[in-house]
């Protein structure tokens, strides 16, 4: 309750009252709205995003971009092979268990799989093709072909080799990595990168037979309709009725770290956690403070001139500030003075100090940048000694410009 006073001067008693929920929805509406209008709108975002992206990893069957090969599996399909995209070993263990024949294509360009994971991989399937392997894919599926670093030729590289896939291919577009194999062995060398690294290396191990493909644009939605890279990519992994893609993600990782915190502490830990937090939220709800609507009160927002000017005084004097408030003085004297004298806005101390000496020829420069500039005050005296001196200057200047 608030006392108000009327025309008569008795006091009467206007009742205040606290915002229901359908003023506050009502005051709140526009930004309500706002808001439920930002969360549709970033579902939306959402749900196109999660459905119609597919993944953006290099070498995926469901990746449309450049660097995905989203293009190649179409085909594939079309031409009867069925392709089984596998994210985790045991995806790929039970796609190749089940099918007859089939080919593994494999890929980490991620390094999820650790070396005693990699043999495992490599012992899955009779038949592979390896997309770019670094050194432990290589370790564990073809220990006799070592990487040869970046290719030299890239563009039109022929075939020159028996193998099948590549005699039809005829000439491809490299750009990736290149391979190498012993001199004199059993392996296959095709698409000659550089003197003796090659793109393409076919080898027959214990495990398996291994072909490995080091050129990226054979592979990719961007490169592979190029020269004869489609023609060599569906001869590789097409001469199986069954094609597993295998691509290993975060899924594979075993997890050999410490523990974490949740396993070391009792079951009962979180749900007593969760229920302190909403009893701390449905207190805060109980017990706060409610606003009401904003009350307009008029204040005094004019103050005079003068008791700005004492009280401002007072301060400097109770921290013995002189200097400071000599400074305040010099500072409202040189912007008075280059009004005066019609300098610019934006002119500086020593710019003023010479036009004051220009105009007042028979005082010292010395004396004008003291004044203006250099002294100090040691006492009191020295502080009204100064304001007096300057005064002094800036009457000066006034009737040698204005007589």
């Amino acid at each position: 309750m608030i006392a108000d006073t009327t025309e008569r001067g008795t006091p009467a008693r206007a009742e205040v009252t606290t915002p229901t929920l359908r003023a506050a929805v009502k005051r709140w509406r526009f930004w309500l709205i706002l808001a439920a209008v930002a969360i549709v709108g970033l579902l939306v975002v959402a749900v196109a995003s999660g459905t119609g992206g597919g993944s953006r990893a290099p070498y995926s069957i469901t990746n449309a971009a450049p660097e995905g090969s989203k293009a190649l599996a179409e085909v594939l399909r079309q031409q009867g092979v069925d392709v089984v995209q596998a994210d985790t070993m045991q995806e790929a263990r039970a796609a190749l268990d089940a099918a007859p024949t089939a080919t593994l294509a494999f890929a980490d360009p991620g390094g999820y799989l650790n070396d005693a994971r990699l043999d495992e991989a490599a012992e899955l399937a009779d038949r592979v093709v390896l997309f770019l392997p670094g050194f432990d894919e290589l370790r564990a599926f073809a220990p006799e072909i070592a990487s040869a670093g970046a290719p030299r030729d890239t563009d039109g590289v022929e075939a020159e080799c028996s193998l099948p896939a590549a005699e039809r291919a005829g000439s491809i577009i490299g750009g990736g990595r290149a391979y190498r194999a012993p001199a004199g062995g059993d392996a296959e060398l095709c698409f000659r990168a550089s003197d003796d690294a090659y793109y393409l290396v076919h080898d027959d191990t214990p495990n398996a037979s291994v072909t490995v493909l080091g050129a990226a644009d054979v592979l990719s939605n961007e490169g592979i309709t190029g020269a004869g890279n489609a023609a060599l990519a569906l001869g590789l992994l097409g001469e199986d009725a069954t094609l597993v893609w295998y691509v290993p993600t975060a899924s594979d990782v075993e997890a050999d770290g410490p523990a974490d915190i949740t396993s070391l502490t009792p079951d009962w830990v979180t749900p007593v956690l969760v229920l302190v937090v909403f009893t701390f939220i449905a207190a805060a709800v109980w017990r706060g403070r409610r606003l009401g609507a904003l009350v307009v009160e008029n204040l005094p927002v004019t103050v005079r001139s003068r008791e700005t000017m004492e009280g401002r005084a007072r301060l400097y004097a109770r921290a013995g500030a002189r200097t400071h408030a000599l400074d305040s003085l010099r500072i409202g004297t040189i912007t008075r003075l280059s009004k005066i004298l019609g300098l610019p806005r934006n002119a500086t101390v020593d710019e003023v100090i010479a036009s004051v000496a220009a105009v007042l020829p028979g005082r010292p420069l010395g004396d004008i940048q003291s004044i203006l500039v250099a002294a100090t005050p040691s006492n009191e005296a020295d502080l009204v000694a100064y304001s007096d001196r300057l005064l002094e200057l800036e009457g000066a200047v006034t009737r040698a410009v204005r007589p």
